[in-house]
């Protein structure tokens, strides 16, 4: 399979220089601001054939846990089930046509899987990325897991590019 084209939209132009700031790790300030915006995590686990697989998800954290609910019978729930290690990532990146930044927030672990208060953790969560909209179904938590994974490790960093024309 050949990679796709990621397009020139906001390619450099002939005499044009990108210059890059080195990556710093995150202030906590801006650790936890980005953890409470609402866009999506991905979450890593490793499958039964020992693949690695990605699952993009609506999320919140909550001291220092990340949290998000998927449907109990979900591929990833099983494999979860089978082997609870995993990760998450968390990503803002903002372009211009002069600046490209980019923040990252990651965590490696082992995820529990919670069976009980399922409904509360799909309320909290929804509330981050919809405020006081209401969810157009009932959600009693039937059918559905809380995954939590309260990370080993934390790492946190960004940095920028910026575009000099020449």
């Amino acid at each position: 399979m050949k990679p796709r084209s990621a397009g020139t939209g906001n390619a450099p132009a002939r005499g044009d220089r990108a210059v890059r700031t080195a990556l710093t790790e995150l202030p906590e300030a801006e650790v936890r601001a980005l953890l409470d915006l609402p866009t999506s995590a991905v979450i890593a686990f490793v499958d039964g054939k020992g693949y690695p697989r990605l699952v993009p998800c609506w999320f919140l954290w909550w001291e220092d846990a990340f949290y998000t609910t998927s449907g109990a019978d979900k591929f990833h729930v099983r494999s979860i089930r089978a082997n609870p290690r995993g990760s998450f990532c968390v990503e803002r990146q903002e372009l211009t046509v002069e600046r490209m930044s980019n923040r990252q927030v990651k965590g490696v672990g082992t995820f529990e899987i919670l069976e009980s208060g399922v409904a509360e953790w799909g309320a909290r969560i929804r509330r981050k990325y919809l405020g006081s909209t209401p969810w157009p179904v009932a959600d009693s938590g039937e059918g559905r897991i809380v995954l939590r994974l309260a990370p080993e490790r934390l790492s946190a960093h960004g940095g920028d590019i910026t575009l000099s024309r020449g």
